[in-house]
């Protein structure tokens, strides 16, 4: 009884060190990586990593806001759909004092900027709840205000309303 009980000992403690190790491992990762505990959630560098294009745009916003510019890490978001990029970015995670600037109530501006040829140009502009990029093949948008979502599909000029999605579009 001694011997399994021995034997059992040993293996847990091998258990143990082994579970040890991978929890240290673990820390060590997430400290090279930067973990979300180490990133400053409303931070300037999440504007300044934009594109020179969206950088001035979001530099008339940040002079009516009166204060500097600093957002959220989900302040722009970027998909590429039908070999197309797009960025979206999401006023209610921009730091603005002057909160009218850009939003109203409870609906925040949302604005898609597509890449062309290495610059951005704005294609679609909302005050909403929330906006969504959807990559269904072609590139989409779910806006939502309230309990009311709208849809648009690109139709490769522009956001065109559609009624339903099905299959994709």
């Amino acid at each position: 009884m001694y011997g399994i009980c021995k034997k059992w000992l040993r293996s847990m403690t091998a258990g143990a060190i082994c579970l040890l190790a991978a929890l240290i491992d673990m820390h060590a990762v997430a400290a090279a990586r930067g973990g979300l505990a180490s990133e400053n959630p409303l931070a300037a560098e999440h504007v300044d990593a934009l594109p020179t294009d969206i950088r001035r745009a979001v530099a008339i916003r940040k002079r009516a806001c009166g204060n500097k510019a600093a957002a959220a890490h989900y302040f722009s978001v970027s998909i590429e759909a039908g070999g197309r990029r797009f960025v979206s970015l999401h006023f209610e995670d921009f730091v603005c004092a002057n909160r009218a600037a850009v939003c109203v109530a409870d609906r925040c501006l949302h604005e898609v900027y597509l890449e062309s040829h290495g610059r951005y140009r704005i294609v679609f502009r909302t005050h909403a709840s929330d906006l969504k990029l959807i990559n269904a093949g072609a590139a989409g948008i779910e806006v939502t205000d309230g309990t009311s979502r709208q849809f648009f599909r690109w139709n490769g000029r522009r956001f065109v309303s559609v009624r339903t999605i099905k299959n994709g579009w």
